[in-house]
């Protein structure tokens, strides 16, 4: 009686389907499920007919909103770093920007990268000193 009492849970246990839970949050007539928005019509109708499920609606974006994150790298080796005047090249359709343009359009610096030549390259300019291309990480907020 008591192996009956220890097995049926665990045979309970294997036999019964998977359950899948999914974090919901609504907020007025917005749902969110698992990090993806959805109108409170449009859930109600995923909700009782899964297979219906299907990509979200964009959100409208601010505006004025653009890219949030771009990168910055200079076009030539440097044994150290670019002077005020030098011109990075930007992603994001940003173009060639010195730092003082970026910081003016409201970028911050996030990080510095030192990108050594390859091995076809010279390492070393004539000072000795080593060279490297310099990448900046820039974002800023989107509002």
């Amino acid at each position: 009686m008591k192996r009956l009492f220890i097995a049926l849970p665990i045979a309970l246990a294997i036999a019964a389907p998977a359950a899948l839970a999914a974090f919901i949050f609504r907020v007025g007539d917005t749902v969110y499920v698992d990090g993806k928005r959805y109108g409170w019509e449009e859930w109600k109708k995923i909700r009782d007919n899964p297979e219906l499920q299907k990509e979200p609606q964009p959100a409208a974006s601010a505006p004025g909103a653009g890219p949030r994150a771009a990168a910055c790298t200079t076009i030539i080796y440097y044994d150290e770093f670019p002077s005020e005047d030098e011109r990075f090249q930007c992603t994001a359709g940003l173009g060639a920007l010195t730092r003082e343009q970026i910081l003016e359009k409201g970028w911050k610096v996030d990080f510095v990268e030192k990108i050594p030549p390859p091995s076809n390259q010279p390492a070393q300019s004539p000072r000795g000193l080593p060279l490297y291309l310099y990448k900046l990480v820039i974002s800023r907020y989107g509002g």
